[in-house]
């Protein structure tokens, strides 16, 4: 058997993280991104299973591959790098990595919202120029605050805890709402209600066809002035093109961002000019922790194949 990682992972460290599928067959082990398709499929024509990180398997790349028979994507958003479609039809099972960070993008997103109501990026990056501001950057207290969570998944969740430890008020909207969910004292409510109501947005829904661009305008016109806006989900979720406008205006009072809708965001991103916006590098989810559960969880799914039992698979 044949295992292809065919860009690396941040998630293996070291030569040992590699031990257990070395004792199940031949890797293929790969430091850097493949070049092109072409240079992908190079790399997996003879794979039996594949670790996948974020290169595109789109349907092309997936008929390259004949003895290919399981795909692990590492990470939640299988949907915009594997078409699952294809593979089904070829046979091959696809399973991903569900719950491997809450905890380690909850405390990023609370660690975003604390730079945001405290300017701790900012006043910083002042610091480092010279500049002795300690006026411009009065802040505010998140205590007492309203936070909205748009979206009650394992990392929604965890976002309700952490807040609820600083003592924040809670409102929360999940398209499946139910008693059970409301946890650590927040109210579940409409998505207009949220967006009126909260001193800060947080966004984590997962992106799908139903769920793309959700945060319309209409919403983020409904904000405070003196509201902030967090996205560590998907950018795709967003009318970015409203946000960024809304920005510029200083309609609302700024906007802290880990994920964009190209990657690596190119030199001319509409945000990166925006002195109210903390941009960041697709990270929140990138804790030892986190990269040692995915890990784990990944090698659980294909432990889990090769007995002919399914853990964590999203195709038939």
């Amino acid at each position: 058997m044949r295992i292809v990682f065919p860009e690396g992972s941040g998630c293996v460290q070291k030569p040992e993280d590699l031990a257990h599928v070395k004792r199940l067959g031949t890797v293929d082990y790969y430091d850097t991104p493949p070049q092109n398709k072409a240079d992908l499929i190079q790399r997996l024509r003879d794979a039996d299973v594949v670790f996948l990180d974020y290169s595109i398997m789109d349907a092309e790349v997936i008929a390259a591959c004949p003895k290919l028979k399981f795909i692990c994507f590492f990470g939640i958003g299988y949907g915009n790098c594997i078409d699952v479609a294809a593979a089904t039809k070829h046979g091959v099972t696809v399973s991903y990595t569900p719950g491997y960070g809450a905890t380690a993008v909850a405390e990023f997103t609370l660690g975003l919202m604390l730079s945001l109501a405290r300017h701790i990026a900012a006043s910083s990056y002042s610091m480092h120029h010279a500049e002795w501001l300690s006026a411009k950057f009065q802040g505010v207290d998140l205590k007492g605050k309203t936070l909205g969570i748009v979206g009650l998944g394992p990392i929604g969740a965890d976002v309700a805890r952490v807040a609820a430890g600083i003592g924040m008020h809670l409102l929360a909207w999940t398209r499946n709402p139910s008693p059970e969910r409301a946890q650590h004292g927040l109210r579940l409510v409409s998505l207009d209600e949220l967006f009126v109501a909260a001193d800060v947005v947080s966004v984590h829904v997962s992106l799908n066809p139903q769920t793309e661009r959700l945060i319309s305008r209409a919403l983020l016109e409904k904000m405070k002035p003196t509201a902030y806006f967090i996205n560590t989900s998907r950018a795709k979720l967003v009318d970015n093109e409203a946000l960024a406008e809304l920005l510029r205006t200083n309609r609302i009072a700024g906007a802290a961002l880990d994920v964009h809708e190209e990657e690596p965001a190119p030199m001319n991103y509409v945000f990166n000019g925006l002195p109210n916006v903390l941009v960041t590098p697709h990270i929140a989810y990138n804790s030892k922790e986190a990269g040692e559960n995915m890990l784990r969880i990944a090698y659980a799914t294909l432990d889990a194949f090769l007995k002919g039992e399914k853990l964590h698979v999203v195709n038939a």
